[in-house]
């Protein structure tokens, strides 16, 4: 639970830098299978962010990625007609594979990068933590905007 304090401040932060309300934001823990049990077509969401998340790389774990079909599909109940998911990873498997999930849910890929320090596809992005450290590795960020 520390990292949601953790993530709180460095939102509260960024957004107080460019003098902002923090009103359309909602951090949230919960399996995400049982997203649609506190989210409806009712409450709308413009964009979701999907940021470094666990990449299951093993074959019989694929479906719990946050950007597999069945996701998808799930984020398409509320989020609104035209609606967007950024998603960044450093992981060429899980972006190789979002890529098609993406396709296969119905979405339009309007952008993508392999490589997102070079080559920016979102305004004003916002740099994570894991974004910093991979980045002083020397790993190239793999960045997606899907459209509804």
């Amino acid at each position: 639970m520390q990292c949601f304090g953790l993530c709180k401040r460095n939102i509260e932060q960024s957004y107080k830098e460019v003098n902002k309300e923090t009103s359309n934001i909602i951090i949230t823990r919960h399996d995400i299978e049982r997203i649609l049990l506190f989210m409806s077509k009712e409450d709308t969401v413009d964009r979701i962010y999907i940021n470094f998340c666990n990449p299951w790389p093993k074959p019989k774990h694929r479906k719990k990625r946050l950007t597999h079909t069945k996701q998808l599909m799930l984020y398409k109940e509320f989020l609104k007609q035209d609606g967007e998911i950024y998603f960044k990873t450093d992981d060429d498997g899980l972006f190789e594979d979002s890529l098609k999930y993406f396709e296969e849910a119905g979405f339009k890929v309007i952008a993508k990068t392999y490589d997102l320090q070079s080559q920016s596809i979102f305004e004003n992005n916002i740099e994570t933590e894991h974004e910093k450290m991979y980045k002083e590795e020397g790993k190239k960020i793999k960045a997606l905007i899907a459209k509804k």
